[in-house]
Order: C-alpha cells, then structure tokens, then sequence
C-alpha cells in the first residue's frame, strides 16, 4: 500500500505540473498574437552615413550611447552623451529639456536603442532616430569612434 501512495503521488504532481505549464504556455501563446492596445508611435531609422551628414549640418543634434560606461569608454561615435538603458528615468531627467531636437540613440546593435526609441517617443519625444545596426553599423560603414567623453 505504501508504494501505490507514492505511485499516486507522483503522478498526481506530474499531472499538476503538466496543467500548469500547459495553461502558462497558451497565456503566453496568447498574449504574442493579441494586439497591443497601446498606441504604436514612430521613430525614424538613421543609416550610418546619413548620420555623418547630419553631425556636419546640425550642431545641436544630441546623440545617445545607451550602452553600458565600460562599452562607451572603450569608444563611442564624437559627441555622444552616455545615458545607459538601465537608467530610463535618468535618461528622460536629462533629455527633458531637449524634446523638440533632434535625438539619435545608439546601441550595440541597434535592438535595444529600438526599444530605448520607443519608449522616448511615448514619453513625448518628437524627432526621435535610431541608428540603423547601432555602434557595429556604424563602424562598418567607417564611422571613427572617439575615446575621450
């Protein structure tokens, strides 16, 4: 009698986790194709080489590394202030001034900066960028990046 408990506990909590998991999975399943009722805003997408245009004809163009320090001291695109993804807060508190200029925000690769854009433009930011591929994108297409703040 003993062992036919355990067998029966057992496979009780089998059964338990499986409807757990299984009902987990199709929430999360769900919540992938149900739209957003959240307003989608836009930003632009900037190309490497256009960026360069518009360092050379827009002086107060504001640029932002939102890459960790230690990544942004290893180097950086010239003039780039370094507000980290990891602050947001911080990041609003200092562009708060500067909402109708323009603003270009790098990452790595260009992902998080996306999501950094988005979250910029609901925030009410009106000339938001994204550098199109991040840092990499841009030293790929010759971009020099710069050591010194």
């Amino acid at each position: 009698m003993d062992r036919k408990k355990k067998i029966y506990i057992l496979y009780t909590a089998i059964f338990v986790s499986i409807m757990i998991f299984g009902a987990a999975n199709i929430l999360i399943k769900r919540a992938e194709i149900m739209p957003s009722k959240i307003p989608v805003y836009k930003y632009a997408a900037i190309l490497p080489n256009d960026l360069k245009e518009m360092m050379k004809q827009n002086s107060e163009l504001i640029i932002v590394d939102t890459r960790v320090k230690e990544h942004f001291n290893e180097g950086h695109i010239k003039g780039a202030a370094n507000l980290p993804y990891i602050s947001l807060k911080a990041m609003n508190k200092v562009l708060e001034k500067e909402k109708s200029k323009d603003i270009v925000v790098y990452s790595e690769d260009g992902d998080r900066s996306r999501k950094i854009c988005e979250v910029l433009v609901n925030l009410g930011y009106s000339k938001i960028s994204n550098l199109d591929n991040g840092i990499k994108g841009w030293t790929d297409s010759g971009g020099e990046l710069v050591k010194e703040p």
